[in-house]
Order: structure tokens, then C-alpha cells, then sequence
């Protein structure tokens, strides 16, 4: 029988949701529902603007809770305004679940509903500690590449190559080179400065998106971004393009590495390893916080219950037994 694991402070609070998302949540709320004194599953999303009022915020967190027996619960806000926390654990409370602590977080400073306050370092913490040690047993969340930065080869150029040449053509020529690399071949430096524009512009990323999943050409290819292809996925394909993006990153400034990033996530999302998911996708939103694309991702894929197809027994991803 696993030990039980005894959370008796904040800092333990913070470090159970840090071990069980994989990631320190940004900008984001997390709910925990308890039954008793025993927690349970957390929901995490992406903070909500300022203008959105707290009452509708609760509206759509509550559906979440429709199959799970809480009591009460714990609402913890990162990066958000302690009063914003506040507002939205009584929202909550007055749609039926109590709110027992709300704690709000920022930076390495805790603050919480009953004006207690302290400093907190993840995973330092028994419960942090502990639940790091139980993780070490399972499949690690794969490391992020560090992107050039600004020592990065401009690619504002070969953006606007791809933008003024004949669209079909180019649509053409980054698939092609896309279908090139997947198969084991190493992209020149010229070649992985062509993808890593191709990947940064909505029409040629959305399309190689696709290629990735073998989507082709047939109906329903954009399917597959809500992580519902039509037909079957060559999961030994998407883990190349894993490979490739991987290169592209480290050799990508920091706007674009959040494009690579964020798709990076998606792949991870479609195989349903949500923590590696979130953390790409944390990184991609860091290092370009106006990043569209990237938030987009951070909202799809903490949607509860993952990526369809990673759902589905037929299509579901299989790792390879170690």
C-alpha cells in the first residue's frame, strides 16, 4: 500500500499542485476539491482577463466538479490579484462548493485568505519532496530546449519569402521538406530556417500540424488540432517531428521558439502526456506572454480529459516498453 502523504501547510498545498501538474503554474487558477481533509484531482486554467466577472468564472469551473465528490475546496491563483482570488473563491462558495482556503501567489510569495503569508520555493517541502521521489519511478517530463535567443539567425526574411511567393507553392515546398526531415533526414541550416518560419505562420503551420498526425489531404484534416484526426496516426511520425522541433528550438529566437514550443506541446498533448504538454506550453507562453498561439494552446489542452484521440483505445499512443 503507498504511504499517505499528509499536506499541513500552504507550502505543501502548493508543492501537491506543482507535483501533480508537472509544472509551477503562470498566470492561471488552480481548484483542488476535497472530501473530507482528503484532496483530490486539480483543475488548473488559464486565469481569466480582468473585465470577466468572477460569478461567470465559477459558472465554468463548476461543470468540472459534476463527477467528483467534494465538500469544500481549495482555490489557489498564480500570478493573479489576491482580491480577483478572493472574489472568484466566494463566486465558487455561492455556487454551492465552500471555498475552505484561497491562496493567492506571486513570484516565490504566498498570501492567503485569512492574512497569513510566507515565501515558498517548489518541491522543498516534505509533501514536495516526497511526491518527487515518487515520481522519479515514472517517465520523467522530457527536459525543454533552450532556444538561441537573440543568437538566433533572423528569419523575419524567409517569413517573407514564404509570404509572397505563390501560395500554393510554398504550401508545397514546406510540406515537402516537412515529409523530407521526418524521415530521419538532419535539415541543413537553411532548411531549419525554412521550417522555422513555416511553423510560425498560421496557414503553413496549421497544414504541417496536420502532416504531422498523416491528416494528408482528406476532409476533416483541421480536426486535428482539437486532437481528433479522422483516421489513424502514425505515432512513430509524430515522435520524429518531437525530434525536429526539438533541433529547431535551440537554434530559434525566443518569439519564434514559443511557436516551435507550443506545437512541441501539442504533440505531447495528443499523446496524452499532459505534463510534458503544459510544460512546453508554460515555457512558449514565458517566453512570449503576447503570443496568441500560445495561449490558445494552454487553454486547449487543459481542458479536462485530453486530447480525444489519446482517449481512444483504437488510436491511442502506445509507448515503446522500455
Amino acid at each position: 500500500m503507498s504511504e499517505i502523504i499528509k499536506a499541513t501547510s500552504v507550502v505543501d498545498l502548493l508543492d501537491y499542485i506543482t507535483a501533480i501538474l508537472g509544472i509551477r503554474p503562470r498566470r492561471s487558477i488552480a481548484v483542488l476539491p476535497m472530501q473530507d481533509n482528503a484532496l483530490g484531482p486539480v483543475l488548473r486554467m488559464d486565469a481569466p482577463p480582468a473585465h470577466v466577472p468572477a460569478r461567470l468564472v465559477a459558472e465554468a469551473i463548476m461543470p468540472h466538479f459534476s463527477h467528483t465528490i467534494a465538500d469544500g475546496a481549495v482555490l489557489v491563483g498564480y500570478d493573479v490579484d489576491p482580491e480577483a482570488v478572493q472574489d472568484l473563491a466566494e463566486a465558487i462558495t455561492g455556487q454551492g462548493l465552500p471555498v475552505h482556503q484561497s491562496v493567492a501567489v506571486d513570484g516565490d510569495h504566498y498570501s492567503t485568505s485569512d492574512g497569513l503569508g510566507g515565501e515558498w520555493s517548489a518541491g522543498e517541502s516534505v509533501v514536495g519532496l516526497e511526491l518527487a521521489y515518487q515520481g522519479a519511478t515514472r517517465t520523467p517530463v522530457p527536459e525543454i530546449p533552450e532556444p538561441a535567443g537573440a543568437d538566433a539567425p533572423d528569419a523575419l526574411a524567409e517569413k517573407a519569402r514564404l509570404i509572397h511567393m505563390d501560395h500554393a507553392a510554398a504550401i508545397t515546398e514546406v510540406r515537402d521538406l516537412w515529409s523530407h526531415v521526418l524521415t530521419g533526414h538532419q535539415p541543413t541550416e537553411a532548411q531549419a530556417l525554412t521550417l522555422t518560419a513555416a511553423l510560425c505562420l498560421a496557414e503553413s503551420r496549421d497544414r504541417l500540424i496536420a502532416d504531422t498526425y498523416s491528416a494528408g489531404d482528406g476532409k476533416g484534416w483541421e480536426q486535428v488540432f482539437i486532437g481528433d484526426p479522422v483516421g489513424p496516426v502514425d505515432w512513430t511520425r509524430v515522435e520524429a517531428a518531437q525530434g525536429v522541433l526539438r533541433t529547431l528550438i535551440t537554434g530559434a529566437s525566443d518569439q519564434d521558439a514559443a511557436h516551435l514550443l507550443a506545437t512541441l506541446g501539442h504533440t505531447h498533448w495528443m499523446q496524452g502526456e499532459g505534463s510534458a504538454a503544459g510544460t512546453a506550453i508554460d515555457r512558449a507562453c514565458t517566453l512570449d506572454p503576447e503570443s496568441t498561439y500560445a495561449r490558445l494552446l494552454s487553454r486547449l489542452t487543459t481542458i479536462p480529459g485530453g486530447a480525444p484521440v489519446a482517449r481512444d483505445p483504437e488510436r491511442a499512443r502506445r509507448p515503446r516498453s522500455k
